[in-house]
């Protein structure tokens, strides 16, 4: 376990460290992207507004209607306040020790380039065409320089974008250098791993082969011990039935008491080779089908006597229909589960026991309720160990292996069987079985 929580460990932290270096790569990159695209922009943005300026100065001095000329200087002025506002935002940006030294450059001639322009616009307002043209034909030379001072702008940016991408492919080189080792260490720790687990199923299934050959030879022992002892109940149980035959004989009248005699020797013959039979397959039954209703109204026949006795009103509900199970086990199942119903009633309540069966797309369910003691958790998750006994139960008669019994016979006929009680309240066995 501890070394592959170390791999998830080691795959986990892989994979954040590479989440992590691509964030760090991708934030660069737009990073760098970003303000390298937006210099440029700006760059573009403030020499389109200087050469558009010159044009329309230009034209401000050819034209002679004053209200056109105001429309003019309107235009010029937006473009004055649009080149200001890219200066601003471009100014912020500027980083890298040659950019700056550039930047001072064509700041301070854009301020020395304002007034003189200024002072063109007012001669051409005048209709002084000519001073006007010479005064422009003066700042030929200062617009020129901003065009270069522009141009170097855009080359320093995009050397800078060549050295981020230089950057960015560092970047991306070491985190694959980073993710490869870490990958190649968890590859590594999982052979190991795999090797030392190989190694334990080996030796596990080694120890599995000689627990089943030792399973085995308890296996073929006890079914010589099973078979000695049927042999030795067979003898008793004809002794008994022959008394009972002499009996019927020589007292008519006990002929019923003699059938249910006779009746209960056939049902432990039956369930001797039963059990035996059960033994000897390993504990599956891979064939045999009983009827559902058949094998409940056979177990009130059997215990008819002893429910009156006892007070006991007994109500069964059973939809017909054939499922995988021996009938002498199915009926001792439900014996068993009689049984305890009526050991363990709750003192001063008439004790009721429910039968009831039907068929879902699962098999065919099986559950006997009662009103009776009901158990605890604790007693429900051991109420199926062989010999368990719930403290305040103990004095009642009883070996403690009737629900054992119980889970054998139904898990070896391929089903399931499992039970919700309160305590105080009774209890409620489910009992699933496979269709015949």
């Amino acid at each position: 376990m501890a070394a592959f929580v170390g791999i998830a460990a080691l795959f986990t932290a892989t994979s954040l460290v590479a989440m992590r270096r691509a964030a760090q790569v991708e934030e660069t990159t737009r990073s760098i992207v970003g303000d390298t695209e937006e210099s440029i922009l700006l760059a573009d943005r403030m020499g389109r507004d200087t050469d558009q300026i010159r044009i329309l100065i230009a034209w401000h001095i050819f034209e002679r209607e004053g209200q056109h000329m105001s429309s003019l200087e309107e235009q010029i002025r937006r473009l004055e306040l649009d080149f200001d506002a890219a200066a601003k935002d471009y100014s912020a940006m500027v980083s890298a020790p040659e950019e700056a030294q550039v930047w001072k450059a064509l700041t301070a001639q854009v301020d020395a380039t304002r007034g003189p322009l200024h002072e063109v616009l007012r001669l051409s307002k005048l209709n002084e065409d000519a001073a006007a043209r010479d005064a422009l034909l003066q700042l030929e030379g200062r617009f020129t320089d901003m065009d270069q001072l522009l141009a170097v702008l855009v080359r320093v940016n995009r050397e800078d974008a060549a050295m981020a991408e230089l950057k960015v492919g560092q970047l991306h080189r070491s985190a694959s250098t980073l993710f490869g080792i870490m990958a190649a260490a968890g590859i590594v720790l999982t052979l190991l791993v795999g090797v030392g687990i190989s190694r334990g199923v080996h030796a596990h299934e080694e120890q599995l082969r000689q627990y089943s050959a030792a399973l085995e030879l308890r296996n073929r022992e006890l079914d010589a011990f099973a078979g000695r002892v049927a042999h030795d109940l067979r003898g008793p149980l004809t002794l008994v039935g022959m008394a009972g035959a002499q009996l019927a004989k020589q007292a008519p009248a006990e002929v019923s008491t003699a059938d249910m005699l006779k009746r209960g020797l056939q049902r432990m013959e039956s369930l001797i080779e039963d059990l035996l039979a059960l033994s000897r397959l390993g504990g599956q039954l891979h064939s045999g089908a009983c009827d559902v209703a058949l094998a409940v109204e056979r177990v009130r026949e059997d215990l008819a006597s002893r429910l009156q006795e006892e007070g006991v009103a007994l109500s069964a509900a059973i939809d017909p229909a054939s499922v995988r199970c021996n009938e002498g086990l199915l009926g001792q199942a439900l014996w068993n589960l009689l049984d305890n119903a009526i050991k363990y009633r709750r003192p001063g309540a008439t004790a009721k026991v429910e039968i009831a069966g039907s068929c879902d797309r699962d098999g065919y369910l099986l559950k006997v309720s009662d009103n009776g003691q009901g158990m605890s958790t604790d007693d429900i998750n051991q109420a199926f160990d062989p010999f368990y006994r719930a403290a305040r139960t103990r004095e009642t008669p009883g070996t403690g292996l009737g629900l054992s019994i119980v889970k054998r016979i139904v898990e070896a006929s391929g089903g399931t069987v499992a039970v919700q009680s309160r305590l105080g309240e009774g209890s409620t066995f489910a009992i699933r079985l496979p269709l015949a």
